[in-house]
Parts: C-alpha cells; sequence; structure tokens
C-alpha cells in the first residue's frame, strides 16, 4: 500500500506556485498520482498459468486441497506419504532421516537401520574372540522427498479403483521470521468432483505417520512454538521384564491397565457418560525406575509416548491444544509435576505460564482427551496439593521405593540369566546398603554396566558388590587399576 500525508478533513491543499519569474501564484498542473498497490489476493492456491499446462487433466473439471506449512503436522505428514507414492520424480530432495547419526535416535522410517541386539546375552560381556571396536556406522543411502514442483500420482477413490492426481509442492513471497523460512503450501489436484479422495488422503497420511509398529516406541514431543507434535524418534521397545519392581506394586499396576484396555471397560465408560482416560502418579526417590518403567510400559501397550515439556511458551492454551491435538493411541508423560505449582496454587513463571486452574481442566475437565493414558512422576508427592491427587483425577498411585534384597536378585537375573546361586549371594551381598536406603536401581544398573565392561563372571559379580562404590561409581584410580 501506499500512504499520503494526512490533511485535515474538509480542507483542500494549498496552490503550489510554477517556478516562472514575474508570475502570480497559479495552480501547476497536477502530475497524475501514481498507480494504487493492489492488494495481493488470489481465488485459487496455485498459479492459473501453470496449472493447464502441468496437470493431466481439465484443471475446471477438478478438486484441489490445499495443506499449508503452518498446519503441522499434516503438512509434512501429507509430503511424507506422497513422497513414498511417487517413484519416477524429477524434482526431489535428498532426506537423510531424522537425527540419522545420532546413537539412539532414529528417523520414523529407519526401523531396519536399529541396531539388533539380539544376539547379544546380558552380562555375557564380548568373546575374546570378538572385536574391540565396532564398525562405524555407514552413512545410508538417502530417501528421495519431494521437491518443488507438480508431481503426478495415483488416489483410490475407496472402491478398488486408481484416479489420477497430482501433488503440487510451492513456496511463496520471501524470507521472512526469526529464523528466516518461506511460506509453502501443497496442493492436492484430483480428476472430477468428488472430495473423497482427498480427504481420504490426509486420513491415510497422518495413519501411517502415527503407526506404532511392533516393538518400537514412537517418542513424541510438543512443540509450544509451533503448536503440533513433532515426532523425534522411534526407538526400540524394552521388555517389561526387564523392568524388577516388588511384585506388590508391579502386578496391581498391570492388572488396572489391562482392565482399562479392554473393549468392555470403554464401552462401560460410555454408558456412564465418564472420559475415557486414565491417570497414574508414579512418585518415589530419583533413579527408583519410574521413566524406565514408563519406556517399558509404552512399547507393551504399543502406545505414542508423548512428552510434554513444561517452558515458558505453555500458557493454557497451548497446554489443551497439545491435550486435544495427541497422536492416535497416546501415554502421555508429565514429569516433575510438583516443580509446576508453589503450595499457593501459583504459577512458577520460570518454569511455565500454566495456571492450576487450566492444568486440572485438561486432566478431567471439559478439555480432557479421549483414550489417553497420562503418567504423571513426582519426587516429592507431599508438596502437591490435594487437588491434583484426588479420587477421580487420579486414579492409581504407584510408589517407587528402593529395591529390597529380593528385587536385587531378580534384578541380578535379567543380567546374568540361569545363575540362581549368585543372585542369592548378590541379594545377600547388597542387602545390608539396600535396608539403609543406599543403592537405587539406577546404580544397580551402573554396576551391571561395569560387569559387562570387565566382562565380570555372575560368581565374581556377585563378590565384587560388596566392596562397589555406588555413590562414585569406578573411580579413575579403579579403572587405571583394572589394565595394570
Amino acid at each position: 500500500f501506499f500512504f499520503s500525508a494526512p490533511r485535515r478533513r474538509g480542507t483542500r491543499p494549498e496552490p503550489r506556485a510554477c517556478r516562472n519569474s514575474g508570475m502570480a501564484a497559479e495552480p501547476c498542473a497536477r502530475a497524475p498520482a501514481p498507480a494504487r498497490a493492489e492488494l495481493l489476493r488470489s481465488s485459487a492456491p496455485f498459479s492459473a498459468e501453470d496449472a493447464p499446462r502441468d496437470l493431466p487433466f481439465d484443471v475446471r473439471d477438478a478438486t484441489y486441497l490445499e495443506v499449508t506449512c503452518g498446519e503441522e503436522p499434516l503438512y509434512s505428514y501429507v509430503l511424507r506419504h506422497v513422497s513414498r507414492i511417487v517413484k519416477d520424480a524429477r524434482s526431489i530432495r535428498a532426506d537423510m532421516g531424522r537425527d540419522s547419526l545420532s546413537r539412539g535416535m532414529y528417523s520414523p522410517d529407519d526401523d531396519d537401520d536399529i541396531f539388533d541386539i539380539k544376539g547379544f546375552g546380558k552380562g555375557k560381556g564380548f568373546s575374546s574372540s570378538s572385536s574391540s571396536k565396532r564398525k562405524r556406522p555407514e552413512v545410508k543411502m538417502p530417501s528421495a522427498g519431494l521437491g518443488l514442483g507438480w508431481h503426478p500420482f495415483e488416489l483410490s477413490d475407496g472402491k478398488d479403483a486408481k484416479v489420477p492426481a497430482v501433488l503440487l509442492v510451492q513456496r511463496l513471497g520471501k524470507p521472512a521470521g526469526n529464523g528466516p523460512s518461506m511460506y509453502g503450501s501443497l496442493v492436492a489436484f484430483v480428476a472430477g468432483q468428488d472430495q473423497q479422495p482427498l480427504l481420504r488422503l490426509c486420513k491415510e497420511a497422518t495413519e501411517a505417520a502415527t503407526k506404532v509398529k511392533e516393538n518400537r516406541v514412537s517418542l513424541w514431543r510438543y512443540d509450544t512454538k509451533m503448536n503440533f507434535w513433532a515426532h523425534n524418534a522411534r526407538r526400540l521397545a524394552r521388555s517389561l521384564d526387564s523392568i524388577v519392581l516388588e511384585e506388590g506394586i508391579k502386578k496391581p499396576l498391570l492388572d488396572d491397565i489391562e482392565w482399562f484396555i479392554k473393549d468392555e471397560t470403554r464401552a462401560f465408560y460410555a454408558k456412564h457418560g465418564i472420559p475415557y482416560h486414565r491417570c497414574y502418579l508414579f512418585h518415589g526417590d530419583p533413579g527408583t525406575g519410574k521413566t524406565s518403567f514408563m519406556y517399558a510400559l509404552a512399547g507393551y501397550l504399543q502406545r505414542n509416548l508423548c512428552f510434554v515439556q513444561m517452558d515458558k511458551g505453555m500458557t493454557d492454551d497451548t497446554f489443551r491444544n497439545a491435550m486435544s491435538r495427541l497422536p492416535s493411541t497416546a501415554m502421555v508423560v508429565l514429569e516433575d509435576i510438583d516443580a509446576l505449582f508453589t503450595n499457593h496454587r501459583e504459577v512458577d513463571h520460570s518454569t511455565s505460564s500454566l495456571s492450576f486452574s487450566g492444568f486440572l481442566n485438561c486432566l478431567d475437565g471439559l478439555g480432557a482427551p479421549d483414550d489417553v493414558i497420562v503418567c504423571m512422576t513426582t519426587n516429592h508427592p507431599e508438596k502437591l496439593d490435594p487437588a491434583v491427587t484426588r479420587p477421580g483425577r487420579i486414579d492409581m498411585k504407584v510408589a517407587f521405593k528402593s529395591p529390597s534384597a529380593d528385587v536385587a536378585a531378580r534384578y541380578f537375573l535379567t543380567f546374568f540369566p540361569g545363575e540362581s546361586s549368585a543372585a542369592a549371594a548378590f541379594g545377600r551381598s547388597v542387602g545390608g546398603r539396600i535396608s539403609e536406603r543406599r543403592v537405587s536401581m539406577a546404580q544397580l544398573q551402573h554396576f551391571f554396566l561395569y560387569c559387562h565392561r570387565q566382562e565380570v563372571s555372575a560368581a565374581r559379580a556377585a563378590e565384587l558388590v560388596a566392596d562397589f562404590s555406588f555413590e562414585d561409581g569406578f573411580s579413575s584410580t579403579k579403572w587405571a587399576a583394572s589394565y595394570s
């Protein structure tokens, strides 16, 4: 737009004198006004000149759907889904996968590259004939993602037939924003006037992106700036048998979850108008296995593990959006909830901008999600407001305690299978320190990793634990001495 200097309403500009000497001031011939800039607008999300040339069918008899870059995650879902369908694209991007070179982090489509650990027994160490160094992981060949331009493909019409379709990938305007980027959009065209193939494309793309694969756990984290759930990684699931807890803790919890996920239970909730979700509070000292159990539980239930990171961008609206836009079959993790609010229900603004009432409404109020399992953790349950822990809001409280001698012995067997006598000796050796609450499950795991590193046998591990320094781990002096 062009703007002129403002003038008072009802007045006319003073006549300007011509620069002719000896002449009275007379109005000059007014110069033609510059053309007014037109507002950029469009009645279609594509070029009317390009469409007739690049579409294999008449655009006037086509149906089209636009997905803008601001409509995440659908934009990424559709682009990735169609990239798999189009095999002969001429305009491509090299997709290396998310965190393709990071250990433990994998692209959602890189299941074949996950390290196969089936041949390695726990606690057995490497044999003397095995290589002392693993080969450096090879950089894989990137997959072809769709680049800018028009990409023809086919869509299902829902009746075992195919209809011609085209996806336009485009960028518009100049780079803008913090960390400048260009506005982009996808426009999917289909021949005919039926909307269903395009809507089905969005459905199939979302299902493919959020599908939980067997023996895998998909990790999601909510982006408070872009307001969408970002798929961070897919990892190997952890067996529940590797999480050793007292039977009085583990079995009641698993029984409750097995009851909740039954179809009969879901129908019961619906019949009585109860929102279909379950909320658990895991509390206990650090290192007692709360996070490990949630990770193993997500793999067991084949659910997407969704982390909500509380930061200054987390407001009531942001939290409500996060809980209402969860991926399908979600298991939500809210860690250290005792740090969110003060004893007076006031928000700690250094942690988040979420209000106490906004938090509660999203747990079991009108903003509560459906078909969701929520796991909250705290190291200090005594600090929680009674409004958070009341029945109906928290369905079950689970105390994670320091391991008993029996738990330590059973945990020993997960690293040294079949070594029952050594496990019993290990339980006796570490029992005194456990009774004084000086050893956690995390510290026991650290000890077993040390045994694996040193190729320690089961019998030797049972002896070594008596003098092992759990507080300091394996000191540099002892580490150096092991090579002498």
